[in-house]
């Protein structure tokens, strides 16, 4: 009998005492084989690899952009597969990192464990979507202010706006939309300032004659809206206050206005927008309402 093959690849050794015949096919040929399909790494599909593979056998997969992958020996060898992350395919395993080890982009960019369960970077983080906080319903959502005019109409125009998606409020989350800007004038046009959901009025903040001949007067206007309950009879509670130097009177006003019952159907299984409008009684190229500026956020 032969000597016991070798433990990894099963090559066949002859004895070595000089009784046994070399067999060229068994002998040569099957282990060169074998030495060959061992060479690098074997390619394979995802339903193809090895049943039954040794100790650090190297596969790379042709149908998943090349993943690559080594056996750990352990059994069954379907389990044994351990994925190395490469530039080809994309990683489909956990990555695991020491605690002492950091993930550094570019040569000035890096992520890693300060202390534990605390993840840190010593660069700036830019988020595109949304921030989530705390629990993972707290989410913080940012929106782009722009500057508006409303000028020579009398139709009603959003000045600011904010809008949560579908199914975006939970109980206790928080919005909130604030716009400043300037208003002037010429005479003493009705001007009117409201909060509103889609096309409902939630509060007028002001609707009235302004003062004469305003020059950039300043005025500012605050939407604040809490959730209570959600899905289809979905509610919020919101608070409206204003402050501005538009009053005929020449003083400045302040206002705080909730609705008469405290709050406001809506329902959070569709997309909805809040916003603050602007409204002249008098369309002249003259009478200007501008809205400088607006923060939109989700803070709860």
């Amino acid at each position: 009998m032969p000597e016991t093959p070798t433990p990894r690849l099963g090559l066949r050794r002859p004895l070595n005492d000089g009784s046994e015949l070399v067999n060229v096919q068994t002998d040569l040929n099957q282990n060169a084989d074998k030495l060959d399909l061992a060479a690098g790494f074997q390619i394979v599909t995802s339903s193809t690899r090895p049943s039954t593979p040794f100790s650090g056998k190297a596969i790379a997969e042709s149908d998943t952009s090349y993943r690559t992958h080594f056996s750990n020996g352990t059994g069954p060898a379907s389990g044994s597969w351990v994925e190395i992350p490469n530039s080809s395919g994309t990683f489909g395993s956990t990555l695991k990192l020491a605690a002492s080890a950091q993930l550094t982009i570019g040569a000035d960019v890096n992520l890693y464990r300060s202390a534990a369960n605390t993840l840190k970077t010593d660069d700036t983080v830019i988020v595109g979507g949304d921030l989530k906080l705390v629990n993972g319903t707290t989410t913080f959502r940012n929106g782009l202010s722009a500057a508006t005019t409303v000028a020579n109409t009398t139709t009603e125009t959003n000045l600011a706006t904010i809008t949560a998606p579908a199914n975006d409020p939970v109980v206790g989350a928080v919005y909130k939309l604030t716009a400043w800007g300037r208003i002037s004038t010429t005479g003493t046009p009705t001007f009117t300032l409201r909060t509103k959901v889609g096309s409902t009025t939630i509060s007028t903040l002001y609707s009235a004659a302004t003062g004469s001949g305003l020059a950039n007067a300043p005025w500012t206007a605050e939407l604040e809206l809490a959730v209570p309950v959600i899905g289809a009879g979905g509610t919020f509670a919101p608070v409206s206050r204003t402050s501005s130097n538009i009053a005929a009177s020449g003083t400045t006003a302040s206002v705080i206005l909730v609705p008469a019952a405290g709050t406001i159907a809506n329902d959070t299984t569709t997309s909805t927008t809040w916003a603050i409008s602007g409204q002249w009684g008098t369309a002249s190229a003259s009478n200007t309402v501008t809205c400088q500026g607006f923060t939109a956020v989700r803070l709860a």
